[in-house]
């Protein structure tokens, strides 16, 4: 990395440089690992900020001189550890980078790394669609929010990567009404048209209170939050008693200049009955085969749809980061590095 971010900066080509270096050789216990996909999260920018202070609440940020840090999806090219074969297939924090040494560790939080045994086609859905997005929405809807069939689900920032998961999930699991919030036209259309949202709300455009009330006349009762800030206060406003509200990330929120307040509606939690709870896709990093198993069977199934949008090139990485800031993308961003062997 070359320079850090200042507050309220984009992601861009600028603050990085790219080099060349000989590929290392594995050491004993290592792996040679090519990078085929690399996938953006809004986390990543956290890493990047001034003085290398990431607001993330996982990591501290990436050093000036260091690889970027990202999770991705790569092929083992040479093995000294004796669980991994050339050929596997491989997921990890990788960097952005075409090649990296990996020493795999099973519990080590975000850094962890994992052989796939059973991989998904294209290789960029172990990142996407059966990998962390998906798993992500899965964890947030049956262990946090504890989905019922019958029950109706709102989804903010719908037309992202958890989002476009989450609301199909909903869907195959009974959801009565599933409700995406998405900030263009285009996004809603694809929403209701293409991954079977019953209904698409543009933030941007439409009454947002007006459209919750008539969406959801006996209020809404598991909210999927991705964005915080005044999304969140609104749909405070629409909870059906005993609701759940998901707290899955605040990108509206996360990395403004402004200072920020909390929700001012948060009192509805109480009127309702409802609560709110935050939590971490890594948390379940042991139990993510439970998730895979039935995201993989969904989609090959045809009942899931692959909602990535991928750019091509490890050039376009900084790209693929700041479309998530600006509103640019569709679906899960990923990036290709490599063709899938």
């Amino acid at each position: 990395m070359r320079q850090h971010l200042v507050p309220g900066e984009l992601v861009c080509a600028q603050h990085f440089d790219w080099t060349d270096t000989a590929i290392p050789e594995p050491g004993d216990g290592e792996i040679l690992v090519r990078t085929l996909c690399l996938s953006a999260g809004p986390a990543q920018r956290g890493y990047l900020t001034v003085g290398g202070k990431g607001k993330s609440g996982f990591l501290p940020g990436v050093s000036l001189g260091d690889v970027m840090r990202g999770r991705g999806v790569g092929v083992v090219e040479r093995s000294r550890h004796p669980d991994f074969a050339a050929g596997d297939i491989f997921v990890g924090m990788l960097g952005w980078q075409d090649y990296s040494i990996q020493r795999p560790r099973a519990d080590d939080f975000v850094f962890s790394g994992k052989k796939v045994l059973d991989p998904a086609r294209p290789l960029t859905t172990e990142l996407g669609i059966v990998g962390n997005a998906g798993v992500t929405a899965w964890f947030g809807l049956f262990d946090v929010a504890r989905l019922r069939a019958g029950e109706t689900v709102l989804i903010s920032a719908a037309a992202g990567g958890v989002g476009s998961v989450a609301g199909q999930i909903a869907r195959i699991r009974g959801a009565t009404r599933v409700v995406g919030i998405a900030g263009t036209a285009d996004k809603c259309r694809w929403l209701t048209d293409v991954l079977g949202f019953d209904a698409a709300i543009n933030y941007r455009g439409d009454d947002v209170d007006a459209r919750l009330r008539e969406l959801f006349p006996r209020g809404v009762d598991i909210f999927f939050d991705n964005v915080g800030g005044q999304i969140l206060d609104q749909g405070l406003m629409h909870l059906a008693p005993g609701a759940r509200v998901v707290i899955c990330g605040w990108i509206s929120t996360d990395y403004s200049a402004a200072q920020l307040s909390g929700p001012a509606n948060y009192r509805q939690l109480l009127y309702k009955r409802a609560s709110m709870q935050g939590f971490v896709v890594f948390d379940y990093w042991s139990r993510y085969p439970e998730a895979e198993r039935e995201l993989k069977a969904w989609y090959r199934g045809g009942r899931l749809q692959n909602c990535e949008q991928v750019l091509d090139g490890l050039e376009q990485m900084p790209l693929a980061l700041q479309n998530l800031f600006t509103g640019a993308n569709r679906g899960i961003m990923n990036c290709r590095v490599a063709p899938d062997p």
